[in-house]
């Protein structure tokens, strides 16, 4: 909880200060905070089979265990890619129906 907090704070005080005027930050480093937020928030972002299982706090091993016994979708192959993918949002939907 301490991290949301925290993030919620730092969002807060930057939005505050845009609006007051009271910031400083240059083009690049609005295009920064831009490209971080929407890659945290944008949930059809597609995941590694590393990443889901880091997103998901699990090792690989039972990501792909999970896999193989139905509980996580199988991944989705797109042209020109070796690994499958899984998005943000297949595995919320997973949390949210398993937690």
């Amino acid at each position: 909880m301490l991290r949301k907090e925290t993030l919620k704070h730092a969002l807060l005080n930057a939005a505050n200060a845009i609006d007051c005027g009271g910031s400083d930050f240059t083009d690049s480093e609005y295009m920064e905070m831009v490209d971080g937020i929407n890659k945290i928030v944008n949930t059809e972002r597609k995941l590694s089979k590393y990443q889901a299982s880091e997103y998901l706090g699990i090792s690989t091993a039972t990501f792909d265990n999970w896999v193989r016994n139905g509980k996580l979708p199988q991944g989705k192959k797109e042209a020109g890619f070796k690994e499958k993918f899984w998005t943000k949002s297949q595995l919320i939907n997973y949390v949210n129906e398993k937690h």
